[in-house]
């Protein structure tokens, strides 16, 4: 181990084949890294729901994502089934995500999934922007 006083200030340094490392620079990268490991995910699990209306179900899960373009968001993902005889024409689902605290709509999606026949099913994936600070539920509509 090798010390080198640098102003009234002492600092660590190690020689790893030869090459002296600094631990002053060494600990905010290692913090950011710890940070990112722990945030990657958000902590959140998937939550998993159904809605029906008459004929039509849905089958959906959202569960917190992070990006450094988009910030924090809930991810979407789902089905639509028709578990009627009959066709269903311009089926369209409304996403709400409400923050669970206040109870107000943070964001809102339409998705148009169009026509559904008698046993047919369609898949759908969106986002509704958040924020990192507060929880939310996702709200879940049929419009036929």
């Amino acid at each position: 181990m090798v010390f080198s006083i640098v102003g009234k200030k002492q600092e660590k340094k190690f020689r790893i084949n030869g090459k002296v490392l600094c631990m002053k620079k060494n600990v905010p990268v290692s913090v950011l890294v710890i940070v990112f490991v722990l945030f990657a995910g958000c902590l959140s699990s998937p939550v998993v729901r159904e809605s029906a209306q008459g004929a039509l179900h849905s089958h959906y899960e959202y569960s917190v994502g992070w990006s450094p373009g988009q910030g924090c968001y809930e991810r979407i993902t789902g089905y639509v089934y028709n578990a009627g005889n009959t066709s269903i024409d311009a089926v369209q689902l409304n996403l709400n995500l409400v923050n669970t605290g206040t109870g107000t709509i943070r964001d809102s999606k339409a998705i148009f999934v169009g026509p559904v026949g008698a046993g047919e099913t369609r898949t759908y994936e969106t986002t509704l922007d958040g924020e990192c600070t507060q929880e939310y539920r996702v709200d879940f509509a049929f419009v036929k």
